[in-house]
């Protein structure tokens, strides 16, 4: 993402859709969410509250994509992927599977991180398609 030119970072991923820039916003302020208010409360049988409202946290994300340079974006959601590895690293097998309801839904950390890695897939997809890039 670093190598995009700034036409493609500003382009829409779809017509009608966020462009790149906001995609990687959103990225970068769910990942924070987790980060803050998931994984330290990842404990066997706790109950997390539901998420909160998505399309605000998606127009304040579209809003600081505005505000921020593209390479600080960038360098913001490494730093914070990198904290993710981290705590990955340090679970064993058992930890995967610590089981939690976030609402009204059964997870475990493992599904937890299945379902971030289909939202990430999901929009890498849309932004090599902006990008005209072919995988």
């Amino acid at each position: 993402m670093k190598g995009l030119d700034p036409e493609t970072w500003l382009k829409p991923v779809k017509a009608g859709k966020s462009p790149v820039a906001a995609v990687v916003a959103h990225l970068l302020f769910w990942d924070r969410f987790s980060l803050e208010k998931r994984f330290p409360f990842f404990k066997e049988d706790s109950e997390l509250e539901s998420f909160p409202e998505f399309q605000h946290v998606n127009d304040s994300a579209a809003e600081y994509a505005q505000k921020h340079a593209q390479i600080e974006i960038i360098e913001e959601l490494i730093e914070v992927r990198k904290q993710f590895l981290r705590i990955l690293k340090g679970m064993t097998e058992e930890n995967l599977d610590t089981a939690f309801t976030i609402g009204n839904t059964a997870l475990t950390i493992r599904d937890y991180f299945a379902d971030f890695i289909e939202h990430d897939i999901h929009h890498k997809k849309q932004i090599n398609q902006a990008a005209g890039i072919r995988v």
